[in-house]
């Protein structure tokens, strides 16, 4: 069985003028032809929300596993949230979009989140900077509530335990939640690098199940790096 990876369109922000060429069908593609099968649309805004909707993205038709990065937001029930959320939803639907990832940090209100059942939630584990999400006590408090995956983010773990224990008790103790892995190295401005630069392996070999989806997370500085990142990559996954 061949691994499920690919990258997230936010690996690429420095390099787009504008937010929504990240999300057009010539972009999305040249992902796909990198030889990749998976993709994270990395929606920071509600324009890129409309733009999914607004717009038929073919190329995304060529993607085994497609998730979403929803926007970073302290969630309530408010009008403004469930409007995102209906958006979301609907764009869930449209490309059947098979995981949406929410951070743990902000979120005032869960339930409502969980109301909308057509999406497929996940909750992301949280680096160093966030005062919550970082633990497995924090992410287990919402976990047992909830009927969430998880979203582990390895260069996460390595920023709170450089050992990569955390990973590790992470993936033993959720095994059965963990739906998505997002994986890059380490760098203190950008802070998600590419790990053919950082060469920090020890976040590559922390990865403990083959068939659980990869997202590549690492922000690039030119065009074409994504190729030598996947290769570096590929060549360490055990």
């Amino acid at each position: 069985m061949s691994r499920i990876i690919g990258f997230g369109n936010g690996d690429f922000w420095k390099l787009h003028t504008k937010e929504t060429q990240r999300f057009d069908n010539a972009f999305l593609k040249s992902l796909n032809d990198v030889k990749t099968n998976a993709v994270e649309l990395h929606c920071r805004d509600v324009e890129s929300l409309d733009f999914l909707l607004q717009n038929d993205i073919d190329s995304l038709n060529s993607f085994e596993f497609i998730s979403v990065h929803a926007l970073d937001l302290a969630y309530d029930d408010s009008n403004d949230s469930h409007g995102v959320l209906q958006k979301i939803e609907q764009i869930c639907i449209k490309y059947n979009t098979k995981n949406v990832v929410f951070h743990t940090d902000k979120v005032q209100n869960w339930d409502v989140i969980a109301q909308y059942k057509k999406i497929p939630i996940s909750i992301e584990n949280m680096d160093d900077r966030k005062p919550f999400g970082r633990t497995l006590e924090d992410v287990n408090s919402i976990l047992e509530k909830y009927a969430f995956g998880l979203t582990l983010d390895l260069q996460h773990c390595f920023v709170n335990d450089a050992t990569m224990k955390l990973a590790q008790d992470f993936q033993k103790k959720f095994k059965n939640r963990i739906v998505e892995y997002h994986i890059s190295g380490f760098e203190e401005e950008v802070l998600h690098y590419p790990l053919y630069k950082t060469k920090q392996d020890i976040i590559i070999d922390s990865l403990m199940y083959k068939d659980i989806p990869i997202i590549i997370e690492s922000v690039f500085d030119a065009f074409g790096e994504e190729k030598d990142e996947l290769q570096y990559i590929q060549k360490r996954l055990k």
